[in-house]
C-alpha cells in the first residue's frame, strides 16, 4: 500500500513540474562551419530555459528547443547575438527545400 501511494504521489509531481516544452528552428545569414557548430553548441546551452540543440550543417539550420516559461525565440537570438551570429527563425513551409528554407516554384518547373 505504501508503495502504492509513492508511486502516485510520484507521478503526480513529475506531471506537475513538467516543463512547457517548444521547438524553433533558427538559421544564421552565412553558411556554418564546424567550429560555428561547436561554438554556438558551447555557448547558446548556458542561455536560461534551452534544454536541445542540434545543429545540421548541411541544412544550415539549428533546431532549439526550449522552455516557454524561461525564454521565447527572441530572447534566444540574442544569446546567438552574444556569441557573434545573426541567427534568424526559419518561418518557411517545407515544400522544395532551397538553402533550408522553401521557394515558390512555378506551374510547369
Amino acid at each position: 500500500m505504501r508503495i502504492a501511494l509513492f508511486f502516485t504521489l510520484l507521478l503526480s509531481s513529475l506531471v506537475t513540474f513538467a516543463a512547457d516544452k517548444a521547438t524553433e528552428v533558427f538559421t544564421l545569414d552565412h553558411q556554418m562551419s564546424q567550429h560555428c557548430e561547436k561554438r554556438i553548441k558551447e555557448n547558446l546551452r548556458f542561455e536560461k530555459g534551452i534544454s536541445k540543440i542540434d545543429v545540421s550543417l548541411k541544412e544550415n539550420t539549428i533546431t532549439v528547443t526550449y522552455d516557454k516559461e524561461k525564454t521565447d525565440p527572441e530572447k534566444i537570438i540574442k544569446g546567438f547575438k552574444k556569441i557573434g551570429f545573426n541567427a534568424f527563425i526559419m518561418d518557411c513551409e517545407p515544400t522544395k527545400q532551397s538553402d533550408g528554407c522553401a521557394v515558390e516554384i512555378e506551374p510547369g518547373n
